[in-house]
């Protein structure tokens, strides 16, 4: 089911001109200091993403995400047979950063900056993806149809925690991990599953 957007609150694609924006919202809200080439490589490499949330002309939200990928192969007659496909069928999609200016959360605005970061990520190499409540659910069989989404969240982030669950994300028992850029915040893993249907 399609979340809607508050009013005036729209959707799109990050734009060169906007980097001097969303950086400076990765900063207020996000406990990492990002580096410049990470808001170039989100612009430049294809199987980088990074959508953001505008109200009145401004960015107030953001997701940006990277789907991992194979090697081309070729198959018969020239084609390329699942050569985006990581091993075990099912694409992985890792989300590297989410936020929300403070006045525009519980509005539904992150939930939905990753549903359609995913499906735009998704659909460059495929069918249009929809949530899996539960990812012990997914059979070998539909893994060639689903997306493997995952994010790391830090462990002291109840809400975020919270936020991820609600999406059907699952927290991964592993031992503490430092998150990259330098950053001391300590994380953890959680994952889930959207699964693609035929579009009708």
């Amino acid at each position: 089911m399609t979340v809607l957007l508050p009013d005036g609150v729209g959707i799109r694609m990050m734009r060169s001109s906007d980097m001097s924006q969303v950086r400076a919202l990765h900063t207020k809200l996000l406990p990492i200091a990002y580096p410049t080439t990470f808001f170039v490589q989100l612009l430049v490499q294809p199987q980088h993403m990074c959508l953001v949330a505008t109200y009145d002309g401004k960015i107030i939200a953001f997701a940006s995400a990277t789907i991992e990928t194979r090697r081309s192969t070729p198959g018969p007659l020239g084609s390329t047979a699942d050569q985006d496909r990581p091993r075990g069928g099912a694409l992985r999609v890792t989300l590297l950063t989410l936020g929300v200016s403070p006045e525009f959360r519980r509005q539904g605005i992150a939930r939905r900056l990753v549903h359609e970061v995913v499906q735009r990520l998704r659909s460059s190499y495929g069918a249009p993806c929809h949530k899996s409540p539960h990812a012990s659910s997914l059979s070998e069989s539909d893994s060639t149809d689903a997306v493997i989404l995952c994010a790391e969240v830090a462990r002291n982030n109840s809400s975020g925690q919270s936020f991820y669950s609600h999406l059907g994300m699952q927290r991964q028992l592993e031992a503490d991990k430092q998150s990259g850029f330098g950053s001391k915040a300590h994380t953890c893993t959680v994952l889930g599953v959207m699964r693609t249907i035929p579009v009708s």
